[in-house]
C-alpha cells in the first residue's frame, strides 16, 4: 500500500487532470463543430427519446468544452472532474447497452462521419481508463498549477496576516 502512496501526490492529480481536460476538449469540439452529425450518432444509441436529440447534441459539447476549459486552469477543477466522472459513467453504461444489444455504430465520442471509430470492447476499456482519471482528479486534485490552488494561497496569507 506505501508503495502506492505516489498515485495521491498532486502532480499525479496535476497530470490526470490535464489529460482528462485534452480528451474532452477534443471531444467536445469535434461534436460541437458538427451537431447535427453528432445528433445522428445519439440517435443510433436508441436510448434517448426522439425529442431531446437534438438538444443533447447541442449542449453536451458545450458542456465537455466548458469542463475542459475549467480543468486546463484550474478553477473549479474538483467540480469539473466530477462532472467528467458523471459523464463517463453515462458515456460507460451506454457503451455497455449499445454493445449487449449488438448495435454496429460508431462510438460518437469524438464526432461522428466516415472517421469515427466503431464501437468495441476497447472503446469501453478506454472510457474505464478516463473514468479512472476523473474519479483520481475529483479525489486528489489540490489546485496546483491552477486558479483553485492560487485562490486558496491568497486565502491562507490573508488568513495569517488577519489581526486577531
Amino acid at each position: 500500500m506505501r508503495r502506492l502512496r505516489y498515485l495521491r501526490h498532486p502532480y499525479v492529480a496535476l497530470i490526470f487532470r490535464l489529460a482528462l481536460a485534452a480528451v474532452f476538449l477534443w471531444a467536445g469540439i469535434a461534436k460541437a463543430w458538427n451537431p447535427q452529425e453528432f445528433g445522428l450518432e445519439i440517435a443510433r444509441y436508441r436510448m434517448v427519446p426522439h425529442n431531446l436529440i437534438n438538444v443533447m447534441a447541442i449542449t453536451l459539447p458545450w458542456i465537455e468544452i466548458v469542463a475542459g476549459v475549467l480543468l486546463v486552469i484550474g478553477l473549479w477543477a474538483r467540480a469539473a472532474a466530477l462532472l467528467c466522472t458523471g459523464m463517463m459513467v453515462v458515456f460507460i453504461a451506454a457503451i455497455i447497452s449499445a454493445l449487449q444489444r449488438g448495435l454496429d455504430i460508431s462510438c460518437g465520442c469524438f464526432g461522428g462521419g466516415d472517421q469515427a471509430a466503431r464501437l468495441s470492447q476497447a472503446t469501453l476499456w478506454r472510457d474505464l481508463l478516463w473514468f479512472l482519471w476523473a474519479a483520481h482528479a475529483t479525489l486528489y486534485d489540490r489546485g496546483v498549477l491552477g486558479i483553485d490552488g492560487l485562490l486558496e494561497r491568497r486565502r491562507r496569507r490573508a488568513a495569517a496576516s488577519a489581526p486577531t
